[in-house]
C-alpha cells in the first residue's frame, strides 16, 4: 500500500513538473484566432468603404 502511494505521489510530482515545461498550444491557437479576427474585421471595413463609394457614385441610398 505504501509503495502504491509513493508511486502515485512520484507520478503526480513528475506530471506537475512536466506541465511547466510543456509547450502551451492554447496561447498559439489564441494568437492565430486573434489574427484571423483582425484580418476579417479589416476586410469588412474595406468592403463597407467600397459599398459606400459605390452608393455615392450611383446615388443609391441604402
Amino acid at each position: 500500500m505504501t509503495l502504491l502511494i509513493t508511486l502515485l505521489l512520484l507520478a503526480s510530482v513528475s506530471l506537475f513538473i512536466y506541465s511547466f515545461f510543456a509547450k502551451d498550444y492554447q496561447s498559439e491557437i489564441t494568437k492565430q484566432v486573434s489574427n484571423v479576427n483582425i484580418n476579417l474585421m479589416r476586410e469588412i471595413i474595406e468592403l463597407k468603404d467600397k459599398i459606400k463609394a459605390l452608393e455615392k457614385g450611383s446615388n443609391i441610398r441604402g
